[in-house]
């Protein structure tokens, strides 16, 4: 079995063994009734491999790709490793050994020719399928035949005239309607054309009339869509409007319960009465207690010396002034000290009821306003200062204005009379020397001087001083962004409990309890 496999490898083709098929048809069939046998495309050697855009180098042995294919598997490397081993020369014998010579010397060349042979073979091209005859059906009747001569079914001379005149009639007959024909047409085509001018001039007129409608048209939707553009604008208007009034309305109400709400939640409170609450009734109570315990002491003391006073009643007279002074001066050391220390709490009180703003706009995290918003409102209420400032200065302006102006009035009102009684006293006393009265007007005393209203009014008014703009803090800007709804009280509470709680504040409900 190996030798025959070799000795197929000798040859270019070499076929397997068939059966004898049948025989071919000398036509070919039409292409569309052959099937083509199934193969995998995969394992045919006509399909060429690998990169279709690179040259492809074919072998110059045609044999040669199929020499590798088979040589590829391991039976073929196999054989073919065992087939190329060169015979081995036999071991030398005893005091001899194998060395390389050159044979060179030794090469006969060949001379005897082969002989050769080429034959070649060329298979016949398919004949291509002749049309089918068409199918003659077989003769089943008998043939007859007749001979008919000149003049026995008709005279031809005789019978053509009729005919004759009927094509000449009808000839003429033909050519007058095809002018009737011809002139009719004419007449329908310049019809036509008239009807055509009327049918464009009406479609001009038409169109005309259909623009001057749609113009109509577009700007009646036009002032219609304008009309409820206005009317959406009103009703809008109107909703801003019961939005503002029921917000005023409703935010006039809240402004006195949150106020009402913090005063009893503690958040602000009367000074006063927190440190009388905390501070002075606690001292009060142990002052009471001390005052009482110190009488009970003092009546006991008072009893001894009752009953030493006969016999030490010389003898501790200074010593109880001593005591007294001494008394007076802890007495007075410790109101001092007491005095101090309720300035200090209510300094402290104070500065605490300052920082609650503070820390609640600027500290409190989560924040219950944006920075922003906050220097907006400080801004908003500086410019509210500097203008109420400005408006009491002109208003200070305008009152000093008017008291000069009337101050300085009565006084010109005085001057003007006291200089009307001087020209009247001069009248009557050049009347009295028979002279004609003084056509001067008399001149106001030395040491007075003429009242000049507009003056003592600039003068006034320049004397009147720019009243300080009032400092906008913390509690302003709370009060005022709480009257405005941009902080509510329930944020407040929120953002309180959040900073007090931290991150437990939205764990501390029941309802994330560990079961």
């Amino acid at each position: 079995m190996v030798q025959a496999k070799a000795q197929q490898q000798l040859y270019t083709h070499a076929a397997e063994p068939k059966a004898v098929q049948q025989r071919r048809a000398k036509y070919r069939e039409d292409e569309t009734t052959q099937t083509l046998p199934q193969a995998n495309i995969m394992f045919d050697r006509r399909v060429v491999r690998g990169n279709t855009y690179a040259a492809r180098i074919l072998p110059a042995d045609a044999t040669q790709t199929q020499t590798q294919t088979k040589a590829g598997s391991p039976a073929s490397t196999k054989k073919k490793t065992t087939r190329t081993l060169p015979p081995r020369t036999p071991e030398a014998v005893d005091g001899r050994r194998h060395i390389d010579i050159q044979t060179d010397v030794y090469l006969e060349e060949l001379t005897d020719t082969v002989p050769e042979a080429d034959t070649s073979t060329q298979t016949d091209a398919f004949l291509d399928r002749p049309p089918t005859p068409l199918f003659v059906p077989q003769k089943t009747g008998t043939d007859a035949i007749t001979q008919i001569e000149n003049g026995d079914l008709f005279d031809f001379d005789f019978e053509v005239e009729p005919i004759l005149e009927v094509l000449v009639g009808k000839v003429l007959e033909q050519g007058l309607m095809e002018v009737l024909e011809e002139e009719e047409l004419a007449a329908m085509r310049a019809h036509q054309e008239h009807f055509e001018q009327i049918r464009n001039a009406e479609l001009v007129a038409t169109q005309r009339m259909e623009a001057a409608e749609r113009r109509k048209l577009e700007e009646k939707e036009r002032r219609m869509q304008q009309e409820r553009e206005r009317v959406e604008r009103e009703r809008v208007v109107r909703q801003k409007v019961a939005a503002s009034a029921f917000a005023r309305g409703y935010l006039s109400g809240i402004v006195n319960t949150v106020f009402d709400r913090l005063v009893s939640s503690g958040y602000i409170y009367d000074p006063v009465m927190r440190e009388v609450e905390t501070a002075f009734m606690p001292w009060l109570k142990e002052q009471a207690i001390g005052y009482l315990a110190r009488g009970v002491v003092a009546r006991r003391v008072v009893d001894k010396l009752v009953e030493d006073a006969a016999a030490a009643l010389a003898a501790n007279r200074s010593s109880l002034a001593d005591k007294a002074a001494a008394t007076a001066a802890t007495v007075d050391a410790w109101a001092e000290r007491q005095a101090k220390m309720e300035a200090e709490l209510q300094g402290k009180e104070l500065e605490a009821v300052r920082r609650r703003p503070t820390f609640v706009l600027r500290e409190l995290k989560p924040a219950v306003a944006s920075a922003d918003a906050i220097n907006a409102t400080a801004a908003e209420l500086t410019a509210q200062a500097e203008e109420a400032a400005n408006a009491k200065w002109e208003a200070e302006k305008a009152e000093a204005a008017e008291k000069a102006r009337a101050e300085a009035e009565a006084k010109a009102e005085e001057q003007k009379a006291l200089l009307e009684e001087l020209a009247a006293t001069a009248a009557a006393e050049a009347e009295e020397r028979g002279e004609e009265p003084p056509t001067e007007p008399p001149s106001l005393p030395e040491g007075m001087e003429a009242v000049d209203v507009e003056a003592e009014v600039a003068k006034a008014v320049e004397a009147v001083a720019k009243p300080p703009v009032k400092e906008v803090t913390d509690i302003d800007i709370l009060s005022y962004m709480m009257d405005k709804g941009a902080i509510t009280k329930d944020a407040i509470i929120q953002a309180l409990a959040v900073h007090a709680l931290g991150d437990k504040a939205y764990t501390s409900h029941p309802a994330f309890a560990e079961s």
